[in-house]
Protein backbone atom coordinates (compact mmCIF):
# COMPACT_ATOMS: atom_id res chain seq x y z
CA UNK A 1 0.00 0.00 0.00
CA UNK A 2 2.81 2.49 0.65
CA UNK A 3 4.62 1.21 -2.51
CA UNK A 4 1.77 2.52 -4.14
CA UNK A 5 1.18 5.89 -2.61
CA UNK A 6 4.71 6.75 -3.13
CA UNK A 7 5.14 5.14 -6.69
CA UNK A 8 2.75 7.56 -8.94
CA UNK A 9 5.57 10.34 -10.68
CA UNK A 10 6.61 12.82 -8.67
CA UNK A 11 4.59 12.09 -5.88
CA UNK A 12 7.62 10.64 -3.86
CA UNK A 13 9.54 13.65 -4.27
CA UNK A 14 6.08 15.90 -3.08
CA UNK A 15 6.01 13.72 0.03
CA UNK A 16 9.43 13.88 1.16
CA UNK A 17 9.06 18.05 0.61
CA UNK A 18 6.08 17.92 2.94
CA UNK A 19 8.45 15.63 5.68
CA UNK A 20 10.87 18.21 5.03
CA UNK A 21 8.72 21.07 5.52
CA UNK A 22 7.42 19.66 8.95
CA UNK A 23 11.04 18.98 9.91
CA UNK A 24 13.79 20.21 7.82
CA UNK A 25 16.72 18.62 9.73
CA UNK A 26 18.66 16.61 7.53
CA UNK A 27 21.80 14.99 9.36
CA UNK A 28 22.35 14.44 13.21
CA UNK A 29 25.63 13.69 12.77
CA UNK A 30 26.34 17.61 12.31
CA UNK A 31 27.12 19.85 15.20
CA UNK A 32 25.18 22.79 13.61
CA UNK A 33 22.08 21.33 13.24
CA UNK A 34 21.88 19.49 16.94
CA UNK A 35 22.25 23.01 17.98
CA UNK A 36 19.52 24.49 15.91
CA UNK A 37 17.48 21.44 16.63
CA UNK A 38 17.78 21.59 19.95
CA UNK A 39 16.36 24.98 20.11
CA UNK A 40 13.95 24.31 17.37
CA UNK A 41 12.46 21.45 19.64
CA UNK A 42 12.11 23.78 22.48
CA UNK A 43 10.53 26.49 20.55
CA UNK A 44 7.94 24.12 19.03
CA UNK A 45 6.95 22.76 22.49
CA UNK A 46 6.40 25.74 23.59
CA UNK A 47 4.38 26.75 20.43
CA UNK A 48 2.13 23.28 20.83
CA UNK A 49 1.40 24.37 24.71
CA UNK A 50 0.51 27.66 24.20
CA UNK A 51 3.82 28.92 26.40
CA UNK A 52 5.75 30.63 23.48
CA UNK A 53 7.33 34.08 24.77
CA UNK A 54 8.82 36.88 22.21
CA UNK A 55 12.24 36.06 24.47
CA UNK A 56 12.41 32.03 23.21
CA UNK A 57 11.72 34.02 19.80
CA UNK A 58 14.56 36.19 20.25
CA UNK A 59 16.76 33.65 22.17
CA UNK A 60 16.09 31.21 18.56
CA UNK A 61 17.05 34.24 16.22
CA UNK A 62 19.98 34.53 17.68
CA UNK A 63 20.39 30.86 17.82
CA UNK A 64 20.00 31.21 13.62
CA UNK A 65 22.57 34.51 13.89
CA UNK A 66 25.55 32.12 15.30
CA UNK A 67 24.66 29.20 13.33
CA UNK A 68 24.75 31.76 10.25
CA UNK A 69 28.10 32.94 11.60
CA UNK A 70 29.52 29.19 12.09
CA UNK A 71 28.30 28.53 8.64
CA UNK A 72 30.20 31.09 6.63
CA UNK A 73 33.19 30.34 8.71
CA UNK A 74 33.09 26.71 7.70
CA UNK A 75 32.75 27.96 4.18
CA UNK A 76 35.55 30.03 4.45
CA UNK A 77 37.93 27.49 5.55
CA UNK A 78 36.90 24.77 2.92
CA UNK A 79 37.30 27.32 0.59
CA UNK A 80 40.79 27.98 1.89
CA UNK A 81 41.14 24.38 1.86
CA UNK A 82 40.37 23.64 -1.55
CA UNK A 83 42.63 26.53 -3.07
CA UNK A 84 45.60 25.58 -1.31
CA UNK A 85 45.14 21.62 -2.42
CA UNK A 86 44.22 22.54 -5.39
CA UNK A 87 47.70 24.74 -6.17
CA UNK A 88 49.31 21.45 -4.10
CA UNK A 89 48.26 19.06 -6.67
CA UNK A 90 49.15 20.89 -9.77
CA UNK A 91 52.77 20.72 -8.09
CA UNK A 92 52.72 17.65 -7.20
CA UNK A 93 54.84 14.15 -7.44
CA UNK A 94 53.29 10.73 -7.91
CA UNK A 95 53.38 10.11 -4.36
CA UNK A 96 51.32 12.52 -3.11
CA UNK A 97 48.85 12.91 -5.89
CA UNK A 98 46.96 10.30 -3.82
CA UNK A 99 46.46 12.20 -0.98
CA UNK A 100 45.46 15.10 -2.24
CA UNK A 101 42.71 13.59 -4.48
CA UNK A 102 41.82 12.07 -0.67
CA UNK A 103 41.87 15.40 0.49
CA UNK A 104 39.93 17.05 -2.23
CA UNK A 105 36.69 13.70 -2.47
CA UNK A 106 36.80 15.01 1.73
CA UNK A 107 36.89 18.66 1.48
CA UNK A 108 34.26 18.10 -1.38
CA UNK A 109 32.02 15.77 0.85
CA UNK A 110 32.44 18.55 3.57
CA UNK A 111 31.25 21.42 1.28
CA UNK A 112 27.84 18.85 0.85
CA UNK A 113 27.20 18.85 4.76
CA UNK A 114 27.97 22.28 4.75
CA UNK A 115 25.76 22.97 1.96
CA UNK A 116 22.63 21.34 3.45
CA UNK A 117 23.23 22.57 6.82
CA UNK A 118 22.89 25.76 5.04
CA UNK A 119 19.67 25.17 3.86
CA UNK A 120 18.30 23.90 6.81
CA UNK A 121 19.15 27.07 8.11
CA UNK A 122 17.76 29.26 5.25
CA UNK A 123 14.43 27.11 5.69
CA UNK A 124 14.20 28.14 9.23
CA UNK A 125 14.91 31.26 8.76
CA UNK A 126 12.43 31.91 6.04
CA UNK A 127 9.93 30.30 8.36
CA UNK A 128 11.02 32.19 11.17
CA UNK A 129 10.74 35.57 9.11
CA UNK A 130 7.04 34.69 8.35
CA UNK A 131 5.99 33.73 12.07
CA UNK A 132 3.91 36.08 13.99
CA UNK A 133 5.71 36.18 16.77
CA UNK A 134 8.82 37.26 15.04
CA UNK A 135 6.62 40.26 13.34
CA UNK A 136 5.65 40.85 16.83
CA UNK A 137 9.14 41.15 18.03
CA UNK A 138 10.25 42.97 15.19
CA UNK A 139 7.10 45.69 15.75
CA UNK A 140 8.32 45.85 19.51
CA UNK A 141 12.28 46.40 18.38
CA UNK A 142 11.03 49.64 16.54
CA UNK A 143 9.04 50.99 18.29
CA UNK A 144 11.91 50.83 20.94
CA UNK A 145 14.19 52.20 18.53
CA UNK A 146 12.09 55.28 17.70
CA UNK A 147 11.33 55.84 21.36
CA UNK A 148 15.14 55.63 22.16
CA UNK A 149 15.37 58.73 19.18
CA UNK A 150 12.91 60.83 20.68
CA UNK A 151 14.44 60.28 24.19
CA UNK A 152 17.69 61.12 22.80
CA UNK A 153 16.03 64.49 21.02
CA UNK A 154 14.73 65.66 23.92
CA UNK A 155 18.00 65.33 25.68
CA UNK A 156 19.81 67.14 22.89
CA UNK A 157 17.16 69.89 23.94
CA UNK A 158 17.35 70.13 27.16
CA UNK A 159 21.44 70.01 26.57
CA UNK A 160 20.90 72.75 24.15
CA UNK A 161 18.53 75.05 26.17
CA UNK A 162 20.87 74.05 29.37
CA UNK A 163 23.67 75.83 28.01
CA UNK A 164 22.10 78.89 27.42
CA UNK A 165 21.35 81.33 30.50
CA UNK A 166 17.81 82.78 31.16
CA UNK A 167 18.72 86.62 29.93
CA UNK A 168 19.41 84.83 26.25
CA UNK A 169 16.30 82.81 26.02
CA UNK A 170 14.20 85.46 27.03
CA UNK A 171 16.28 87.71 24.42
CA UNK A 172 15.65 84.87 21.79
CA UNK A 173 11.74 84.22 22.97
CA UNK A 174 11.26 88.43 22.50
CA UNK A 175 12.76 87.90 18.63
CA UNK A 176 10.15 85.32 17.96
CA UNK A 177 7.47 86.08 15.70
CA UNK A 178 4.74 85.09 17.77
CA UNK A 179 5.74 88.25 20.33
CA UNK A 180 6.51 90.37 17.15
CA UNK A 181 2.62 89.74 16.28
CA UNK A 182 1.37 90.36 19.57
CA UNK A 183 2.99 93.16 20.04
CA UNK A 184 2.07 95.03 16.97
CA UNK A 185 -1.86 93.73 17.78
CA UNK A 186 -1.52 95.68 20.67
CA UNK A 187 -0.14 98.69 19.26
CA UNK A 188 -2.99 99.07 16.81
CA UNK A 189 -5.40 98.28 18.83
CA UNK A 190 -4.54 101.20 21.56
Amino acid sequence: MRDKENSGPGLGSRVHEELVCFYPFTSSSSATQRKIKQQYDELMKCHESKKLTLAQVGQFANCLVAARNELQHKADVIQRKFTITKALLFKADRSSFDRLRQQICKLELEQKRLEEDASVYNWLQQQLKLSPAYKKMLEISACMELKAKSREQVESTDEKYSEISFEELLAQEKKDSFWQKNRKSRSCSS
